[in-house]
């Protein structure tokens, strides 16, 4: 077969193929590059018409708001006249409709498209390239590594795609996010139309609402870490009793395999009751996530039950409260985003590895 037919003169020659400078993430990067990088741009797309949405039905809620009245394009402002134009709320919902099904709906569409093009054809090439290196490497070789080269093709390689694609994208998103977030939380701050006291009410609350958090993550970040390492003893626990029991049936007597099985099922209703305790410290994990909207809305009922007889800065304090816990949640994801790094980067260097351990 003619390789440098199918386009692999540039990178299957053997004189590049020895060099130890060799990287498989430079390398798939160069094999889908186009759709790869339109990935990106319909991503920032989609994350620019859904923040512009947002950010022109915050402005346009009500008159006291900032930038009322007008469509912000973020790089510049239309003004719709609303004191001459009665009908200029149309044209602003026409526009954002509009932006929805082409900027948001369509955009998205054609990236999820690309996104699994791309996952798949990485998985393709990727394949390739190990089936290649088999191919001009000994047979010996071959054999002997063969555990591993099964391990790479069937495990390795899919989780490599998915994060090689899905990782950088959706951290790109999440950045993108913030960036428009703190455009808006920005703008509303600096607008002479809301009263000093209540960006300041609004930016103590939030950030006595944040630390708490903090707090509370850090306070259980060490329970959490135990929580995990018992699950995973268990898990493993489990598997093994479970390669057990499935072994032992194949050369015990009828009535062993039932007293056996007896166990094994007693063995894994114990193991539903521990798993139990588990659920229920996820839950403790996830109270920040649950209870910050409910707190948003207690503050509003006492503040605006002891502090004020009127209720016109209410909805203007919720977009600020909104925007700087997007913000910090937006965070919080990016940070996230290091453990399935560490997914990645373990799965591409068992990759590499291979690599060259199938060098000729």
């Amino acid at each position: 077969m003619d390789f440098e037919k199918e386009n692999f003169d540039l990178v299957w020659k053997r004189n590049k193929l020895k060099k130890a400078s060799f990287s498989a993430g430079n390398w798939l990067f160069q094999k889908i590059k186009l759709p790869y990088l339109i990935c990106f741009f319909l991503t920032f797309t989609a994350c620019y018409f859904q923040n512009l949405i947002k950010f022109n039905v915050r402005a346009n809620f009500n008159q006291k708001n900032p930038g009322w009245g007008y469509l912000n394009w973020f790089f510049k402002k239309q003004n719709l006249d609303p004191s001459s134009n009665p009908q200029w709320y149309i044209k602003l919902l026409f526009i954002l409709v509009l932006s929805f099904l082409l900027g948001v709906f369509l955009a998205n569409l054609i990236n999820l498209f690309l996104k699994n093009y791309c996952v798949e054809s990485s998985k393709n090439w990727l394949r390739k390239l190990i089936i290649y290196r088999c191919l001009i490497s000994p047979t010996e070789k071959i054999n002997f590594w063969q555990a591993k080269i099964n391990d790479a093709v069937f495990n390795h390689i899919p989780v490599l795609s998915f994060y090689f694609v899905h990782l950088p994208l959706k951290t790109f998103s999440i950045l993108a996010g913030i960036i428009f977030e703190t455009y808006f939380l920005g703008f509303f701050l600096n607008s002479k139309n809301i009263e000093g006291e209540v960006k300041i009410l609004t930016l103590w609350f939030n950030l006595i609402v944040i630390l708490i958090i903090l707090f509370y993550m850090m306070l259980v970040v060490g329970w959490q870490k135990q929580v995990s390492l018992k699950k995973a003893q268990q898990f493993q626990i489990e598997k093994q009793q479970i390669q057990t029991a499935l072994n032992n049936l194949t050369w015990m007597e009828e009535k062993q395999k039932k007293e056996k099985v007896i166990k094994f099922f007693r063995f894994l209703d114990r193991g539903l009751k521990e798993k139990q305790s588990f659920f229920l410290s996820k839950i403790i994990f996830s109270l920040p996530t649950l209870i910050i909207p409910g707190l948003n809305v207690i503050f509003y009922f006492l503040y605006y039950r002891y502090s004020v007889p009127n209720f016109e800065d209410a909805f203007i304090i919720y977009l600020l409260s909104l925007s700087i816990q997007s913000i910090f949640w937006k965070i919080k994801k990016l940070l996230q985003q290091t453990l399935d790094y560490q997914k990645f980067r373990t799965c591409y260097q068992a990759f590499n590895s291979l690599i060259k351990l199938l060098k000729n």
